[in-house]
């Protein structure tokens, strides 16, 4: 399996054992349809992995004390923790919905005695220091700063503004703990205070997968500042990029606008569950390159919905149609379509999967015709496994009822009643399941 590394331009064989960090949401609110793309990229990435028999360590943190909780609660005047907590259960029930598999979800305040521990051994190996009781990072003291974004801190002057702060050796410096009485805090050798978002990530992969996380990523709006000051600690402490691969998963634009508050044009995922079941929107996902940006729209979403269903009725058509020939559609979990296979291991290659999945679908019908019906029983189980690497639910098409309604298909075709036969056929219309 290669993946493309956004720090060395260039596809890197991915090695087991396979660790994977994607850095996870702030939860002082509903995420939208940008937050879980990079989850759902990783999601599929861990699904493959362990198709493939690999080892597989999958983090994903949760933010769970930052400001924008501390001032989201105060307003409300409610306990930061319970409110954080509160959206952090509205965010799994998002991930249960999607299908997303579990994995390791650490909470940065579960974890703050960790945080301390290393905010000072960066104190210690002098790459951090202590001013006015908050701690900063001296960006200065390692070398190639701005790499991974591809940035030197001649541009980082000129293209972005940086918070100033008296306490500071210069204005890239950044907070690893910030002193403060307002809101929920932790005593420290410096202060009372709260550990700095940059730290957290830093941390928790150094706790999880010690000197190096072979994949890292999220969106690639994380590129800079957050993933490349995750990196610079991890460097001051260990002498090497916090991550062998580097995964930046591209932006969601509404009806061709980027999607921000200030236009009021955010697609809220519990809203968008509303309207479509969890397989669209995933499906939508896998529409074009992980790293590419990607076009929400109305009319798109409503003919992916309409792509879907046409694909998912192929499927149980078949299924019913071996099954009135008392043929049993038996899953064997080890077929697969290669050529779905090479396309994920190729970068996680979402077009030409999809590709291999109507190659496989458009098949079904090609084999039953000509009565090859071991041949559309592969086919099958290729499709459905295929779909669990996506993570796109299928349903038993045989339940007991309408295996019932399949033998008094038999019989009205058995007994040349084909009126009745096409009643029966109407109704699993009506259902929505052919």
């Amino acid at each position: 399996m290669k993946l493309y590394d956004s720090l060395s331009n260039k596809k890197i064989d991915v090695v087991e054992p396979i660790t994977m960090y994607c850095c996870g949401p702030t939860v002082y609110n509903d995420v939208h349809i940008g937050n879980i793309r990079p989850i759902i990229t990783f999601d599929v990435l861990n699904r493959l992995s362990i198709l493939l028999g690999k080892e597989v360590k999958f983090v994903h943190n949760i933010t769970d004390i930052d400001d924008k909780i501390i001032n989201a609660a105060k307003v409300q005047g409610v306990n930061e923790l319970e409110f954080s907590k509160k959206y952090f259960q509205e965010y799994l029930y998002i991930l249960q919905s999607l299908n997303i598999k579990e994995m390791t979800m650490p909470k940065v305040s579960e974890n703050m005695q960790d945080l301390i521990a290393y905010i000072q051994k960066l104190i210690d190996s002098k790459h951090a220091y202590v001013s006015g009781g908050d701690v900063y990072f001296d960006v200065a003291s390692i070398k190639d700063y701005g790499c991974l974004s591809k940035q030197n801190i001649e541009q980082l002057k000129t293209g972005v503004r940086k918070e100033l702060s008296k306490n500071k050796k210069n204005e890239f410096d950044f907070a690893l703990w910030k002193q403060t009485s307002e809101g929920i805090n932790w005593d420290s050798p410096w202060s009372k205070g709260r550990p700095g978002w940059h730290t957290e990530c830093a941390c928790l992969i150094n706790k999880f997968f010690g000197k190096q996380v072979e994949i890292h990523g999220g969106g690639i709006d994380l590129k800079f500042p957050h993933h490349e000051n995750e990196n610079a600690q991890n460097i001051a402490i260990s002498n090497t990029n916090i991550a062998k691969i580097w995964m930046h998963i591209g932006h969601i634009r509404v009806n061709n606008e980027k999607m921000a508050k200030s236009l009021g044009n955010f697609i809220l995922v519990k809203d968008l569950l509303k309207e479509y079941q969890p397989n669209v929107i995933r499906w939508f996902m896998y529409q074009t390159q992980y790293e590419n940006p990607i076009n929400f729209s109305k009319d798109f979403f409503v003919q992916l919905n309409d792509e879907f269903n046409k694909l998912i009725k192929t499927i149980n058509q078949t299924i019913i149609d071996l099954s009135i020939k008392g043929i049993e559609t038996k899953i064997n979990n080890k077929e697969i379509n290669i050529e779905f296979v090479n396309a994920l291991e190729d970068d996680l290659n979402f077009p030409n999967a999809i590709k291999a999945i109507w190659s496989d679908v458009k098949s079904l019908r090609t084999f039953f015709s000509k009565k090859d019906f071991d041949k559309v029983n592969k086919l099958i189980s290729s499709i459905y496994n295929e779909f669990d690497i996506l993570g796109l639910k299928h349903e038993n098409v045989l339940t007991e009822q309408n295996a019932q309604l399949i033998n008094k298909w038999k019989e009205a075709i058995k007994s040349k009643q084909y009126d009745v036969a096409d009643k029966i056929r109407q109704e699993f219309k009506d259902k929505g399941i052919i």
